[in-house]
């Protein structure tokens, strides 16, 4: 945020009250302004004169206080855009449930709508934050266009380890400056998604394929393009869409994705690829119906006969992007699917992208997760040493395309010399 901004920071009851007070100190020397908003709970945890000081403005924590009655009106009129930092279970599952109680639910009901951002930061107990409620709410919430931040992993307040820790300001900071990208230097970005599965043929109308229906690569393509970047979309013939315009290649096979995706990137000048594409490990090479033995068919084999196929590994696309791309600077990311696997085993999963080289960044999934409703999305780097470094664990591609968007540093051509 470049810009000067009117920042409305809420503050429900929570342990993490003490880390979100930092946020208002780091935003007042970058020149904004900003006002706080408590619940009574919030203020058990830090008191009003360390937020007055911090802010040099008054704090609004009663809504029938003497001359205050209209201050969740003229405070939503104020502010460009609304954090809740921390905001607790109770606070997410009352803002989804349209309860309007205190001066904090009613400021956030008065300032929807008008057209400003509003960012959630949740801070809760794991069992809290997968509580049914919760999760509910939250998915409400996102889908009436509050930006949800994920939760970190560690060391909780209770003694607990897990989700819902809150994630620390700086990374506070970082998420919200990309999703808001004001005077972002990075807008205009050209962003390559791939995503979907291969399908190899053995006749006309059977084919060796996988379950990837692309739905998170169709989110992380709307989430950048919501996010100002140039996006192009190389997606499976049946893969869902993404639901903005944009540039759009098909595949099916794992050579038409081999051929469309190098050509892409030899010929246009990519800042980001993106490759979350399901590709086939291995084409059919040979068909073996009855007696006969032919390549994959363009016919239809008949039924009833026993039939046997030969596989042949296909060569791991990831690593040649960068090699391929004309941009030698681009920044690739890789996906990687497991399925039940404990973290010893994703370390080494991760690893070995990291080994074959060109990539930047890891996503890991796990079917496992997906099929509970639990999309969690684990960001790696690689460390020193080659050892992969989980940084994020995200729930929501908007979140993940903020993240990924951060890897877009080098400046790029003008037209003149691209």
């Amino acid at each position: 945020m470049s810009a000067r901004k009117n920042i409305l920071l809420m503050m429900s009851g929570s342990i993490a009250c003490a880390k979100a007070t930092s946020l208002i100190s780091a935003w007042v020397k970058q020149g904004h302004a900003v006002r706080v908003a408590c619940t009574a709970s919030a203020s058990q945890f830090v008191g009003r004169a360390t937020l007055e000081g911090l802010s040099g403005e008054s704090v609004f924590d009663d809504t029938f206080a003497a001359g205050r009655a209209m201050d969740h009106i003229s405070l939503a009129q104020w502010a460009d855009l609304v954090v809740v930092c921390p905001a607790t279970s109770n606070l997410i599952n009352k803002f989804a449930a349209g309860i309007a109680d205190d001066a904090v639910s009613t400021l956030w009901q008065a300032a929807w709508g008008r057209g400003i951002p509003q960012f959630i930061v949740p801070a809760m107990n794991t069992k809290m934050w997968n509580y049914p409620a919760t999760r509910d709410s939250v998915e409400k919430l996102r889908c009436w266009g509050a930006h949800i931040l994920p939760t970190a992993e560690g060391d909780l307040a209770c003694g607990e380890q897990g989700e819902g820790r809150m994630l620390e300001p700086a990374d506070i900071l970082k998420t919200i400056d990309a999703l808001l990208s004001f005077d972002d230097p990075r807008q205009g970005a050209r962003v390559l998604v791939t995503g979907g599965g291969t399908r190899e043929p053995i006749d006309a109308v059977r084919y060796v394929g996988n379950h990837s229906t692309g739905r998170t690569a169709a989110g992380l393509a709307d989430a950048f393009i919501e996010l100002g970047l140039d996006v192009s979309w190389l997606g499976a013939r049946s893969a869902i869409r993404p639901q903005h315009s944009c540039p759009q290649i098909e595949f099916d096979s794992f050579a038409d994705l081999q051929q469309r995706l190098t050509a892409e990137v030899k010929e246009s000048r990519y800042d980001l690829v993106v490759h979350a594409a399901a590709v086939g490990d291995y084409s059919v090479q040979e068909v073996i119906s009855g007696h006969r033995q032919t390549a994959a068919s363009k016919g239809k084999l008949a039924s009833g006969d026993e039939l046997s196929l030969r596989l042949t590994p296909n060569p791991k696309l990831l690593s040649r992007i960068r090699e391929d791309s004309c941009n030698p600077n681009v920044r690739v990311v890789g996906f990687k699917l497991t399925v039940g696997a404990d973290p010893e085993q994703i370390m080494a999963a991760v690893k070995r992208l990291f080994a074959a080289g060109g990539i930047d960044r890891v996503v890991h999934n796990d079917l496992h997760d997906i099929e509970r409703g639990r999309h969690r999305l684990a960001v790696f780097r690689q460390g020193a040493g080659g050892a992969p470094l989980r940084s994020e664990v995200f729930s929501g591609t908007r979140e993940l395309a903020a993240e990924l968007t951060t890897l877009i540093t080098v400046p790029r051509p003008t037209e003149e010399f691209a």
